[in-house]
């Protein structure tokens, strides 16, 4: 009696693993890069902020035109602080990388940027409770002044990494932050940039000057994040 033997299963055609989009992909690169930033210089400026803002008059009600200060000089030091975040010694490495560096260079703005306007907030929320009764102390503009200041500092870090590896890149970026900061205040006092009261003088014309400026920077930032390669 012929045995028929059971028929062979079709050998499947192995289907390759879809990659992961590019959205994914860069979501699973926050925790690594938020492991890779330098936290340190921003760490050390949030705590000094925090100081700024208690020990300063601490224990009187403080004046209007002294916290505008303390907020001015707390958003300039924590946008230089963020600029460290841009550092990558292995940027030069990684152009063949999955996920493309103008990704990871924005994810590099995004977390100690992030960072930096949290803690400016917090200091600004606590400023709020130590102001005299009725002080005018608008948040829009002085986050707009803020905005400012840390935009520049990133194009700027953004800019001098693709030149030069380590904290140097850094430096650099701080020194013309501050270096545009203090060109600002430093023009003639019919142009006031900086005015030193809220809501009063050239207040309002400052701040139109400010809100024009804001997307400069960023569009500078998003220019020096491209790929290296072309």
């Amino acid at each position: 009696m012929p045995v028929t033997l059971p028929a062979r299963p079709e050998a499947t055609a192995a289907v390759p693993a879809r990659p992961p989009s590019r959205r994914r992909s860069a979501l699973l690169l926050v925790r690594p890069l938020a492991r890779a930033v330098d936290w340190q210089p921003l760490a050390v400026v949030a705590a000094f902020t925090a100081g700024l803002v208690t020990l300063v008059e601490h224990g009187e009600p403080l004046p209007g035109g002294d916290a505008l200060v303390l907020m001015r000089v707390c958003g300039t030091l924590l946008g230089a602080a963020a600029a460290f975040g841009l550092v990558d010694a292995m940027s030069a490495d990684l152009d063949a990388a999955a996920v493309p560096r103008w990704v990871r260079q924005a994810l590099r703005c995004l977390l100690p940027g992030g960072a930096a306007i949290a803690i400016w907030l917090a200091a600004f929320s606590y400023i709020l409770t130590r102001l005299p009764e009725g002080s005018l102390f608008p948040v829009g503009d002085l986050l707009i002044e803020m905005g400012v200041c840390l935009g520049i500092a990133l194009a700027a870090a953004a800019t001098a990494v693709r030149l030069a590896p380590g904290r140097q890149a850094a430096m650099a970026a701080v020194v013309v932050q501050l270096a545009t900061v203090l060109a600002t205040i430093l023009l003639p006092q019919q142009v006031r940039l900086w005015p030193p009261t809220c809501g009063f003088g050239y207040w309002a014309q400052a701040h139109l000057f400010w809100l024009a400026m804001l997307p400069l920077p960023y569009l500078w930032l998003i220019v020096a994040g491209r790929d290296l390669r072309r």
